[in-house]
């Protein structure tokens, strides 16, 4: 596939865009701790901008055409969460849990990298983290013997098993598995459906200036495309398979939510031929989770409800979708010991969703300088003056951010408030920046923009929320945590690009301020679609430094790293699926589809 040649300086730009002195993270040019405040984090972009006394002070209030979120609490509370939570089930998954340690143990390399990615696929492979990571240990002091030996499937399966779990892999290692010496194709990969499908997939581990797997990358989709069309009659569901690779690499995938997917393809497909045992327990494992989801979704929705219902009708213009906020929360952190991780943080996207609607939609510019500021002193008597729905907005806020404070510090001893008010306040000053330049009709240049954006995304926020519930937290490393690192800022930064790829064009119809896609369009006088294949090559740099950051994580505590990598994931969930009825708006019924499947409809057994 040719890919179109963006201006000059934007391809300069994409070159060192996300390091930590890129001009793109100019707020962030310097790191600093918790106890750092800036009145002003973002000046440069300030000045630019009229003062808030300039504006009329009669509030013009807007309206959306968001879609209501098809849930309500009553719903979810008849939900019943009986079924898998028994003794019985229990017992029966730790058996078929030693049962399937005995198969790793039995297997040799090849076959224990085929059962490693097979166990990622069905969103199990959490429970022999510690199985695996020793099984590629040992690999990787044998690399030289596994390339003399291992074909071009069982080599990419290393690499990406390898880079995935945070080890090196070398790229020529995986390159020398599919070339010959002249640099030519090995005619036996040419041939091997299997072999295509794992080096397409290990390409997209590549880390910047990996060109060589680009390459790759574009031949295995050739190849792939042409295995589609040419099986899907003799072959329809390896047709599928297939169909499903292209769709979304295995690397940009929620593995919990393609559990069912893979579990009925890897059923039907010869193949594939897994071990039953694996399938049971994949099953089994699946539908007992799912418990512990419902059961976190019921204390969210009606959570929710009392909020909803203490504000008397007076956020009506916002999105109101627990439901939906905390499906995106299972898809940061999937596995089950990460609970009330995946309770806090849908509280916060309530909050999100909201404050956001306030700052792009419904408050005045003085209310929203006012509300900055409360937030930035955390005081409730800071916003005493403002209207009833910022006052009540502000006080839940409070007293949920302080409630999730406080039990850190009476149970281990942490004081992470100061680290929770700096992430709250940088999200509401990229938002009010944002609400300028609507109020003044200030049009940003797509660097300018993603300045800002990357941090009103709310991914930051989200990531230090991650960090301060990490189980595993000390002292020393919440002190030495830096606002924000790399990995935060490349995740965020892809985040926000598949963000507006997906809901600009509403956004913008609304009135709202341009977003990456206009602003390119408008800097560089391009059409649409020459802009949004220009910040798609930007997304695939940023997912290939993201890879590098990733390897280089092994400081930071694991659910923060997890949410970390999780999040350009969801967010391509979330803003990039196919919505024919609404152009540029979230799909609130593939959504839905979603909810269902990985949260309210266990996987039917089956007699092998």
């Amino acid at each position: 596939m040719r890919r179109m040649s963006c201006p000059h300086s934007l391809t300069n730009l994409q070159i060192s865009a996300y390091s930590v002195n890129s001009r793109y993270f100019l707020p962030f040019r310097k790191h600093h701790n918790a106890q750092y405040f800036s009145s002003s984090p973002f000046p440069r972009l300030y000045n630019k901008c009229y003062s808030v006394a300039s504006i009329s002070s009669t509030p013009i209030r807007r309206t959306t055409n968001y879609q209501p979120s098809p849930w309500d609490d009553s719903q979810i509370q008849s939900l019943n969460i009986t079924s898998f939570t028994g003794d019985v089930h229990v017992k029966r998954r730790e058996e078929l849990k030693e049962e399937v340690k005995w198969l790793i143990k039995e297997k040799g390399f090849a076959d224990q990298l085929e059962l490693f990615d097979l166990l990622q696929k069905l969103g199990v492979a959490y429970h022999f983290e510690e199985e695996i990571k020793d099984s590629l240990h040992l690999m990787r002091t044998l690399e030289e013997e596994l390339r003399m030996t291992m074909d071009a499937y069982v080599m990419a399966l290393y690499f990406r098993l390898s880079r995935e779990h945070g080890l090196v892999a070398s790229k020529d290692l995986l390159v020398q598995c599919y070339k010959d010496k002249n640099g030519s194709y090995k005619p036996s990969v040419l041939h091997d459906t299997k072999g295509i499908l794992s080096l397409y997939e290990a390409s997209f581990l590549a880390m910047d200036g990996e060109d060589e797997l680009d390459e790759l990358k574009e031949f295995t989709l050739k190849q792939l495309r042409y295995l589609k069309t040419s099986n899907s009659s003799t072959n329809p569901k390896l047709s599928e398979y297939i169909a499903k690779a292209l769709e979304l690499p295995l690397h940009h995938r929620i593995p919990k939510l393609q559990a069912p997917i893979f579990i009925r393809l890897a059923r039907d497909i010869e193949e594939v031929n897994p071990d039953p045992i694996v399938i049971e327990f994949a099953q089994l494992d699946f539908n007992m989770t799912q418990s512990i989801y419902i059961r976190e979704l019921k204390e969210i929705t009606s959570w929710w409800t009392k909020i909803s219902s203490a504000t008397g009708g007076k956020v009506t213009f916002a999105r109101e979708w627990p439901v939906e906020s905390y499906f995106l929360a299972v898809g940061l952190a999937m596995e089950p010991q990460f609970s009330t991780l995946r309770i806090e943080v849908a509280k916060a996207i309530c909050f999100i969703n909201v404050i956001d609607d306030i700052y792009d939609i419904y408050g005045s510019l003085d209310e929203l300088q006012l509300f900055t500021d409360a937030v930035e002193r955390w005081e409730f008597a800071a916003v005493r003056a403002l209207p009833e729905y910022i006052k009540i907005c502000f006080s839940e806020l409070f007293n949920m951010v302080n409630s999730v404070a406080c039990k850190i510090m009476e149970e281990r001893g942490l004081d992470v408030l100061p680290y929770l008010k700096r992430a709250w306040l940088d999200l509401c000053k990229a938002y009010m920046l944002e609400a300028r330049w609507y109020y003044t009709e200030y049009r940003p240049t797509f660097e300018e923009y993603l300045d800002n954006a990357w941090i009103s995304v709310s991914a930051p926020l989200i990531s230090v929320i991650a960090l301060c519930l990490s189980e595993n937290l000390t002292k020393v490393s919440l002190e030495s945590f830096e606002f924000y690192p790399s990995i935060v800022r490349r995740s965020s930064a892809i985040f926000r690009l598949y963000n507006d790829l997906g809901t600009s064009k509403g956004e913008f119809e609304r009135g709202d301020v341009s977003k990456s896609i206009q602003c390119y369009m408008n800097q560089w006088h391009i059409s649409e679609s020459e802009a949004e294949e220009c910040v798609n090559n930007i997304i695939d740099k940023c997912w290939k430094e993201l890879n590098r950051e990733w390897m280089r994580s092994s400081r930071y505590e694991e659910p923060f790293k997890t949410v970390a990598i999780n999040l350009p994931r969801v967010a391509h969930l979330m803003y990039l699926q196919p919505n024919d009825g609404n152009v540029g708006e979230l799909n609130l019924e593939k959504m839905k589809d979603n909810v269902i499947s990985l949260l309210l409809e266990p996987i039917t057994f089956r007699e092998e």
